[in-house]
């Protein structure tokens, strides 16, 4: 019980270290005066107006809105409407903490799945990983959903060591409102619930599986007074956002790149001809981005073999360097050398990412399958849409994070020095 105190204790003094880290950068960066809100500040701005959930969207007017789900853009909206000064700047701290809690959370389940060293280093790795610091000062969910994404993660880690009412509880609620913030956690999360399931015994799955159900029962109920508002609005089922098929389109079309814009810089969208657009305009937004689904999947149809390159190419955007790099124009947020940098520091992971998974597969082969299902769960919806923002594959960094940790406890027996850092830290 002592070892596992001291292990918490080194892991929240991480936390507040990357806290520390992370609110400096924000200072540094100083991108709080003005920054770019894109779609999200647009809503929270008509929220504190009481103008509802609405917004200008692709290819239409101003209007009722669930191209993005509501949690994150209800967080912009709580820090407008104190009406405190620098309200960006109270932004960008909150995701600060956040980011930062994504330290504990991931050392807590690596050290469940794996060992404590591991669990230590995958926190210390977390504490300095430069795309964790960086993103909390940019507007956007990514912060929000990483957290999410780690604290699903980490409920669900929680309950299969020990399967309670109030840990299924939990795993209701954190799930729920996870999925206001990232809905491919609706595919990810029940994966890795059944790779956790299929591991107990007879008994201890039909205990789970009820436990289990009341969960999921208390997710739908967190998630469906949205669902409810979106098909009152569209007339349609719209389970939690619309952006999928507006995304599908843009990388599966004449003028697919692999990601949002042309390499000369242009949005996607402005490609279509003017009659088409004004079509597309007339529409509510669930039926625009439906329409949009349907000329994606039959031009894919008739086209398999540009579908099946487009994919390959997207694969290589999400995880090695985005084209964004090579396109200039005002719609480019980040300067060029953000992308390389990224690059630079993906690749190095990556390779330790892979040396960490060939080792653990000769003993902990759960944790692999574990860890390969969450890549597999986030790559997969962007594999086959559009995969440019590196903030897209923010959320499951992490994990690649804990596996580069095991190659590095690997590096550290070979020399001994695990010995001597155990050592320390018993004294």
């Amino acid at each position: 019980m002592k070892s596992i105190t001291r292990i918490d204790r080194l892991l929240w003094v991480m936390t507040l270290a990357g806290f520390v880290i992370r609110v400096a950068a924000i200072l540094v960066l100083n991108d709080y005066q003005a920054p770019l809100t894109a779609e999200y500040g647009i809503v929270a701005a008509n929220l504190v107006a009481g103008k509802g959930f609405s917004g200008g969207g692709w290819l239409g007017p101003e209007q009722p809105t669930a191209l993005n789900t509501p949690l994150y853009p209800l967080f912009l909206a709580f820090w407008l409407w104190i009406e405190i000064p620098l309200p960006f700047l109270a932004v960008e701290v909150a995701q600060a903490l956040l980011s930062a809690l994504v330290i504990y959370l991931i050392g807590k389940i690596a050290t469940s799945m794996i060992n404590p060293m591991v669990g230590l280093l995958s926190a210390g790795l977390t504490t300095v990983y430069p795309p964790l610091i960086y993103f909390c000062k940019q507007i956007s969910p990514a912060i929000m959903t990483t957290f999410f994404t780690a604290l699903t993660f980490y409920v669900i880690v929680l309950f299969f060591a020990q399967p309670t009412c109030r840990r299924a509880v939990l795993v209701g609620v954190v799930w729920g409102v996870g999925l206001l913030a990232e809905p491919i956690l609706l595919a990810a999360a029940p994966g890795v619930g059944l790779i956790y399931w299929l591991r107990q015994s007879s008994a201890a799955r039909r205990r789970s599986a009820l436990l289990l159900a009341g969960s999921l029962l208390l997710a739908i109920a967190i998630v469906f007074p949205w669902t409810a508002r979106n098909y009152l609005v569209f007339n349609r089922f719209v389970p939690l956002k619309t952006s999928f098929g507006l995304n599908f389109w843009m990388g599966n079309n004449p003028n697919a790149t692999g990601f949002l814009y042309t390499m000369s810089g242009t949005p996607m969208p402005e490609t279509l001809a003017p009659e088409q657009r004004d079509y597309l305009a007339s529409l509510n937004e669930a039926e625009r981005y439906a329409v949009l689904q349907h000329e994606a999947l039959a031009w894919i149809a008739a086209h398999p073999d540009r579908f099946l390159e487009l994919t390959i190419k997207r694969l290589g955007y999400l995880w090695l360097i985005s084209p964004t790099y090579q396109v200039t124009g005002e719609h480019i947020v980040e300067p060029g050398y953000f992308y390389l940098a990224r690059s630079l520091i993906q690749i190095p992971l990556l390779i330790l990412a892979l040396i960490g998974a060939g080792l653990v597969y000769r003993h902990h082969r759960h944790a692999l399958l574990i860890c390969l299902w969450w890549l597999l769960a986030f790559t997969l919806p962007y594999a086959i849409s559009v995969a440019g923002n590196t903030r897209y594959r923010l959320p499951v960094e992490p994990i690649l994070l804990i596996l580069a940790a095991i190659a590095c406890q690997a590096a550290l027996v070979r020399s001994g020095l695990d010995r001597r850092i155990m050592q320390a830290r018993q004294v």
